[in-house]
């Protein structure tokens, strides 16, 4: 009976350390998301200790390690040509139920709310910020903060 308790137990405490993946030889701790190299999809790092295929970022995008919600996380996100002529003029301010590219991405809706894009691409509003506050990113992350700042 001892032998299965001591085997049970050296496995269990093997499943949590972590490894190293195969393809890189980087420490790869289960539930780690990343970039993949070249920068064309996220990999997210298995029960195994060994990252595995998320998906491909969509044609036109890449994969960016940004900052949200206190966590750095990677993201599909365009990558916009500006044209000479257009440099000047500033694109229309897309609002909430227009479609999006990256869910889970938080941004200004003008300069009293934020948005969010949601799972099907459509932005939402998350909600305006109070009359005394105007919407400015930190860190790349849109926040409700007091005018004058």
């Amino acid at each position: 009976m001892k032998p299965i308790v001591t085997t049970f137990a050296l496995a269990t405490s093997a499943l949590a350390a972590p490894t190293m993946s195969q393809a890189d030889n980087t420490p790869c701790t289960f539930g780690t998301y990343r970039c993949t190299t070249p920068n064309t999809g996220i990999e997210v790092c298995d029960i195994g200790g060994r990252f595995e295929m998320v998906g491909d970022c969509p044609k036109g995008t890449d994969c960016q390690n940004l900052p949200q919600n206190g966590f750095t996380l990677p993201f599909c996100t365009n990558q916009p040509t500006v044209k000479a002529r257009d440099r000047n003029r500033r694109p229309p301010s897309p609002k909430p139920g227009d479609k999006c590219q990256t869910p889970g991405k938080y941004q200004c809706f003008g300069n009293n709310a934020i948005q969010v894009c949601d799972v099907l691409h459509i932005l939402e509003l998350v909600g305006n910020c109070p009359p005394t506050a105007h919407c400015a990113y930190i860190n790349n992350i849109p926040y409700c903060v007091v005018n004058g700042f």
